[in-house]
C-alpha cells in the first residue's frame, strides 16, 4: 500500500483529520490566491461607507476607514500562513539541532542546552517572552517571526533531545558506531529519521500557536505594521465598535478560532496515524462497521 493510499485510507477513518485538513487547504487557498479571490483593496478606504453591516456589495460589512473586511480576512490568512510556517521551520529546526546534539553528546553540552537554555526559556509563560522580545525588536513581520522563533524553539528541542536519548540506544545505532561510522553520519542517516514523527506532529499543533501567537501581538500592536492586514491587528480596530459595529468582531475572530481549530485536529490526527496501535484499532473499527 503506497503512502497515499495510507492517507486516504486514514483520512476516510477520521473525521476530525478530515476537517481538519480541509480548513488547512481552504486557509492555504486564501493565502496564495488572496490577490485574486478578494473582491476589493484590503486597504482602500471608502468613509461614506464605513461601518456598513454585511450586504451584497460588502459580504462580512465594512470596517471604520470603509475597508472591506472580506478582502482583509484574505489578506489576513497570508499573514497568518506566512508567520505560522516561518516560526514552525525556525522553531523546529533549531531545536532539532541543539536537541540532537546535546541528547546524542551528553556531558556538558547537554547541561548547557537542557538545564540552562531550555529551562531557561520553557521556566516562563511562552507568550509573556513574545511581548518582551516583541515589544524588544519592534513591530514588523519579520520581526514577529523571529521574536516567535526565539521563544519557540525550546519546546522542540526538548522532544528532540528525549527521542534521542532513547534512539542512541538502539542496537542499529550501536551497530554503526562499532562500524566505525562518524558522528555527523549516526545524526543524520540514523538518528534523524527515526525521531523526525513526534517532531512534524509537535509542528503541526505549533502552527496554532504561533497563528494565535501572532494574532495576540497584533491585537497589542506589535505584531505587522498597518496596512498590512491582520487578523489580530483588525480585532484590536474593531474594539471600539464592538456595540454599534459586532460585524468588526465576529469575522477576524472566527478566523483565528477556525485557524487554530484547524491545525490542531489535524495535529492530533497526524499523531493518531503515526502511531500504529490507533491505526490498528480505527482499522478494526471500519471492519466492524
Amino acid at each position: 500500500m503506497t503512502g497515499f493510499s495510507q492517507v486516504g485510507q486514514f483520512l476516510h477513518q477520521s473525521g476530525l483529520g478530515r476537517w481538519g485538513l480541509a480548513v488547512t487547504l481552504l486557509l492555504a487557498l486564501l493565502a496564495v490566491g488572496a490577490p485574486w479571490l478578494a473582491p476589493y483593496d484590503p486597504a482602500a478606504q471608502n468613509l461614506p461607507e464605513r461601518l456598513v453591516p454585511p450586504s451584497g456589495g460588502h459580504w462580512l460589512g465594512t470596517d471604520e476607514l470603509g475597508r472591506d473586511i472580506l478582502s482583509r480576512i484574505f489578506y489576513g490568512a497570508r499573514v497568518s500562513m506566512l508567520v505560522g510556517a516561518s516560526v514552525v521551520f525556525g522553531s523546529g529546526l533549531v531545536g532539532l539541532i541543539l536537541g540532537s546534539l546535546g541528547g546524542y553528546f551528553g556531558g556538558w553540552l547537554d547541561r548547557l542546552v537542557n538545564v540552562v537554555l531550555i529551562n531557561a526559556f520553557l521556566s516562563f509563560p511562552g507568550i509573556l517572552l513574545a511581548i518582551g522580545f516583541a515589544a524588544f525588536l519592534g513591530p514588523g513581520l519579520g520581526k514577529v517571526i523571529l521574536a516567535l522563533i526565539i521563544t519557540g524553539w525550546a519546546g522542540y528541542a526538548r522532544l528532540a533531545r528525549a527521542q534521542v536519548l532513547k534512539t542512541k540506544e538502539m542496537e542499529y545505532v550501536l551497530a554503526a558506531r562499532s562500524l566505525g561510522a562518524s558522528h555527523a553520519r549516526i545524526l543524520l542517516r540514523h538518528l534523524l529519521p527515526n525521531i523526525l514523527q513526534p517532531v512534524l506532529i509537535q509542528a503541526t499543533i505549533g502552527m496554532a500557536s504561533a497563528v494565535l501567537a501572532e494574532s495576540t501581538l497584533s491585537f497589542l500592536g506589535l505584531g505587522v505594521l498597518t496596512p498590512v492586514p491582520s487578523w489580530g491587528a483588525m480585532l484590536n480596530d474593531a474594539r471600539s465598535h464592538l456595540f454599534d459595529a459586532p460585524h468588526m468582531v465576529v469575522s477576524p475572530a472566527l478566523a483565528v478560532m477556525a485557524a487554530v481549530l484547524a491545525f490542531n485536529l489535524l495535529g492530533d490526527a497526524f499523531r493518531d496515524w503515526l502511531d500504529p496501535r490507533t491505526r490498528a484499532y480505527l482499522v478494526t473499527l471500519e471492519l466492524t462497521r
